[in-house]
């Protein structure tokens, strides 16, 4: 069973002004999300799909972002993630004032304060940039207080200035309150265990409480798609995948990911990729080469 989703609050250790800890599960799964902090997540261990405000995709070891204030997120590790390791994090929690009121209303502090702008659409790294990001962070666990206040500078420094990077959510998300995140946490639970099969829009809409036309305005105002847009993304990141991992036929991911006839299937899979799904096989065998 999950937790409730919640304004979520990680308590400081005694003489910290920020938190970085490494959770394994179940800490790792607290269901969709926000808290005031800003927080860099480094994924430790485990694979699964990541939610951040309107956004969505799969996640791996390694996968390095920063989620800011309010934005809702939620890191859901895969059922069978669990035969292989146990899902982990590196997480990094910080007020924007956490060094005093006006830090980082120095002029020494601009590039990195308007970084932080940016992360309120939550920012994901890749390539180089990420590696030395990554082993900043880890060595920032073994760091004394002073240490670890310098880090975390010198940490935020380093991702304002990469170029390897990606925005996350296409629109601002906030939180708004428990029983929003309660809601929206149904949802998200719903499509993920049945996204291979008919989504039932009558069943989701009695779950969260409102008519399916009222429920299809709700999802649309909190996270700027429409349910059905949702759900697509959600079976093309899942064909994505099944292309990248076995030998199933296109036809065959078709139907395993939960779409009923090959047109439409082709069609989805071009808007979310710009790809037919045989050429992005093609790309992500020629990438596995080098």
């Amino acid at each position: 069973m999950f937790k409730k989703p919640l304004l979520q609050k990680l308590p400081l250790t005694f003489g910290s002004s920020f938190l970085i800890d490494r959770f394994e599960s179940p800490y790792f799964e607290t269901p969709w999300h926000y808290h005031q902090e800003i927080e860099i997540v480094l994924c430790d261990g485990g694979f699964g799909k990541k939610f951040v405000g309107n956004h969505v995709s799969d996640y791996i070891e390694g996968d390095l972002a920063i989620l800011g204030s309010n934005l809702p997120h939620w890191y859901r590790a895969d059922d069978d993630c669990y035969q292989h390791q146990k899902p982990a994090s590196i997480v990094i929690h910080f007020l924007d004032d956490c060094f005093g009121k006006d830090f980082f209303e120095l002029a020494e502090m601009a590039e990195i304060k308007r970084f932080l702008e940016t992360a309120k659409l939550g920012i994901e790294f890749y390539g180089e940039s990420r590696a030395r990001i990554q082993e900043k962070i880890q060595n920032l666990l073994k760091a004394d207080k002073v240490t670890r206040m310098l880090g975390l500078i010198d940490t935020l420094h380093l991702m304002s200035c990469s170029k390897e990077y990606r925005i996350l959510s296409e629109n601002a998300i906030v939180g708004v309150s428990k029983k929003d995140s309660e809601r929206m946490n149904e949802v998200f639970d719903y499509v993920l265990k049945n996204f291979k099969n008919d989504i039932n829009l009558s069943e989701i809409a009695n779950k969260t409480r409102f008519s399916e036309a009222a429920f299809c305005r709700y999802f649309k105002l909190r996270t700027q798609k429409t349910f059905v847009e949702f759900v697509n993304e959600i079976r093309i990141e899942y064909a994505c995948k099944l292309l990248a991992e076995n030998d199933l036929n296109i036809l065959e991911i078709c139907y395993e990911s939960g779409f009923k006839n090959l047109s439409n299937f082709n069609r989805q899979f071009r808007k979310y990729t710009n790809n037919n799904p045989k050429t992005y096989r093609q790309l992500v065998l020629h990438q596995k080469q080098f």
